[in-house]
């Protein structure tokens, strides 16, 4: 499998960490989520979604840019956006202690 691209140069172990869970995830599991997460559009579902919504977007992110974060936020109407210091697109793997700050933040 080809790398996957953390947007984290300076730490390559974790695209490493990530790839190596694709790895491990089951192929239909992954076709499944792949299929969905690639032809789904649900942007017209934000403005329905009544429940309080944290939004955390990655100050850098390649796959998610902040117009991406910024849109989400725009169309949940009772969102908060945080807009972490993490680069890349999984701030759980590469600032975990910033992720669990916004969330215990948020709640």
């Amino acid at each position: 499998m080809a790398p996957v691209i953390m947007a984290n140069p300076d730490r390559p172990e974790l695209g490493e960490e990530l790839n190596n869970s694709f790895c491990r995830t089951d192929p239909e599991i992954a076709k499944a989520f792949a299929r969905v997460t690639f032809t789904s559009d649900n942007r017209a579902d934000l403005p329905r979604v009544s429940t309080r919504t944290l939004v955390l977007q990655c100050s850098e992110d390649v796959i998610a840019p902040a117009q991406v974060g910024a849109y989400v936020h725009d169309h949940l109407p009772n969102s908060e956006l945080v807009i972490l210091n993490a680069t890349g697109h999984c701030p759980n793997l590469s600032a975990p202690d910033e992720v669990i700050d916004a969330i215990r933040a948020f709640v």
